[in-house]
């Protein structure tokens, strides 16, 4: 049986063997950062390398970063014991670009390592993107050879990631595993499938100022 530890050490070294920096995981509260009270994302920690406030020796990041969701935007405390899927403390890794690569490699890595290092059956696999970002629906076609059907356009909250009412922001895609045919994930078409997500690829685009967004440097 696949260990948690395996997980984690595989995810880490598929990055740094793509020249990603592996960065240790920051504390449960985050330095300098009046905004949050504890980490919610791996993304957290560089936070003002996204709004190019501070500059580390890397343009390329990959950690295991311990978070907690129990309070605020990021509050998943009143759907733990009603799903499978939300805790208050969990592990979150994460593979970050600061002005480096983006939508493209960013896709094309989630599909190498979902598919060739965990072998993930790709026959089973679904995404979804924020519904006029059609530009990742044609890498999605491109590269991971995907059709209309298994690509889902979103057009609400649920496709664009906010680290909270202020800060880093931006449309994000979902990769979904298909366990059986039926029954609960109803997209905008229709169809319903169950599913269990696999991967989150969020593109931070934009800098969010109480719900105004301008262009993140």
């Amino acid at each position: 049986m696949v260990s948690v530890n395996d997980i984690r050490s595989t995810f880490l070294d598929f990055f740094e063997k793509n020249n990603h920096t592996v960065v240790d995981s920051s504390p449960l509260v985050p330095r300098n950062d009046p905004t949050l009270m504890f980490t919610n994302s791996g993304m957290v920690q560089f936070k003002n390398q996204f709004l190019g406030q501070e500059i580390r020796s890397y343009n390329r990041a990959t950690t295991a970063q311990k978070c907690v969701r129990a309070g605020g935007k990021h509050n998943d405390l009143d759907n733990v014991g009603y799903t499978a899927r939300h805790h208050t403390f969990f592990e979150m890794l994460g593979n970050f670009s600061f002005g480096d690569y983006f939508k493209e490699e960013a896709i094309i890595y989630a599909w190498d390592l979902i598919t060739k290092e965990f072998g993930i059956d790709k026959n089973r696999l679904y995404v979804t993107v924020y519904h006029t970002d059609d530009e990742a629906a044609n890498i999605w076609k491109k590269y991971a050879g995907l059709s209309d059907d298994r690509i889902i356009r979103i057009a609400t909250d649920d496709n664009f990631w906010r680290m909270g009412p202020t800060g880093p922001c931006g449309p994000y895609v979902r990769k979904f595993f298909m366990i059986m045919e039926k029954v609960y994930l109803e997209d905008p078409q229709g169809r319903q499938k169950k599913m269990v997500i696999g991967l989150l690829r969020s593109g931070t685009l934009y800098s969010c100022k109480m719900n105004n967004f301008r262009m993140a440097p």
